[in-house]
């Protein structure tokens, strides 16, 4: 929902009304992922997309009918039978879609939301989008580490799945990644319930050390993927909004200890990016040293090689070792050879997008596994055949 999040607030100030398609499942290569939402106004204008144009068209005529009853409905598109161009999906997976509608006296979560998101509290808003007629559409919004009982009463769901379903969600907060999940029918009920868990967390931060040419143009691609993006430099003539206009801050400290004081305060993940692109190892070396101790996703530095292998040597020279400094890409970026700053960016940013997901960064046409759900099976997400239940239900 988060793409769409803008409109829809926007909408709901107005006093909208709005149909508020959203992907609930999916299976084998499916476009978009769980979580991905398009809006459906009362005129039938669409705001985003929730497969790349494959099935919009059938969204949006379902997505009228639900403005009119009121009544939320859940659809699945596959494959056409026929000859793959009916309504269905041209990569040959499947998809369900949920649609509810939205409005200011339908969601009185929404305000929580807004507030969760102000104060970067990480978050997920849990709807019931299979079940029992009368629990369907049920939402609520669950802080990290609160309870979810509000969401089930009345339902008749045991103790023991309640308990699960609590579990799901802290693990999907915990993990960032957002999910549904299948839980057994409540007493007195015959169809089990289906959750998804839209999980909110903190932008993942972005740290470019060195305010050069090149970071103003990391920053904005850093900013255009979601990343909340921090240059640091100690030369405050080159340390300037105007030189890097994408940051979202501009910190004028020497690099170290400024990493050292972030780290102190709790404000670094273990998911940040460090991008190291000072090219001054009296900069360079000090702040690669403590990244590496505290273990980020992402640590790349610039610089030829002769740099690189400059830098190994004197982080030797502090005690690291060959295993202790895997971590570490240097020269920083994928093979692209990028020249200008913003080549140079792509080439930065494909990488942290390549790490993040345990992918290789060899183009699709040279790999052969699923392009969609290879990363979560990566990551350790293990895909389910249709119907069975994730391991962690009762």
């Amino acid at each position: 929902m988060r793409e769409v999040m803008e409109k829809l607030e926007e909408a709901l100030l107005t006093g909208q009304r709005l149909a508020l398609a959203t992907v609930v499942r999916t299976e084998g290569s499916a476009p978009r992922a769980v979580g991905t939402s398009m809006l459906v106004t009362e005129d039938g204008s669409p705001v985003g997309s929730v497969s790349g144009g494959c099935v919009e068209a059938s969204v949006i005529e379902a997505a009228a009918d639900v403005l009119a009853s009121g009544v939320p409905e859940l659809h699945s598109f596959g494959i056409s039978d026929d000859d793959g161009f009916g309504v269905g999906l041209m990569c040959g997976g499947s998809v369900e879609i949920f649609i509810q509608t939205y409005e200011p006296a339908a969601c009185p979560h929404f305000a929580s939301l807004q507030r969760a998101l102000a104060a970067n509290l990480p978050c997920a808003m849990v709807t019931i989008f299979d079940g029992e007629p009368g629990f369907v559409g049920r939402s609520e919004l669950v802080p990290q580490n609160a309870d979810i009982e509000e969401l089930f009463e009345g339902t008749a769901l045991v103790p023991d799945a309640v308990r699960a379903a609590g579990d799901a969600v802290q693990e999907a907060i915990a993990s960032g990644t957002t999910t549904s999940v299948l839980l057994p029918a409540a007493t007195g009920t015959e169809k089990p319930l289906s959750l998804l868990i839209d999980v909110y967390r903190p932008a993942r931060r972005l740290l470019i050390f060195g305010a050069i040419d090149f970071s103003a143009s990391l920053a904005h691609m850093g900013a255009f993927l979601g990343f909340h993006v921090t240059v640091c430099d100690a030369r405050a003539v080159f340390a300037t909004a105007e030189r890097i206009p994408s940051a979202h801050e501009i910190v004028i400290d020497q690099p170290v200890r400024y990493l050292q004081k972030e780290i102190a305060r709790g404000r670094l993940a273990t998911d940040a990016a460090i991008c190291v692109l000072t090219h001054d190892a009296k900069f360079d070396v000090p702040v690669l040293d403590v990244a590496l101790r505290h273990g980020f996703a992402y640590i790349g530095a610039m610089g030829s090689r002769r740099t690189a292998q400059d830098r190994r040597e004197r982080l030797i020279g502090l005690g690291h070792t060959d295993q202790s400094m895997a971590p570490l890409r240097s020269p920083i970026g994928l093979d692209l050879s990028a020249s200008t700053p913003a080549e140079t960016a792509v080439s930065i940013m494909a990488e942290i997008i390549a790490a993040k997901n345990q992918t290789s960064g060899l183009p699709l046409a040279h790999t052969s596994e699923p392009i969609h759900k290879g990363a979560l099976e990566r990551a350790g997400y293990q895909l389910r055949p249709a119907g069975q239940p994730p391991s962690f239900c009762y």
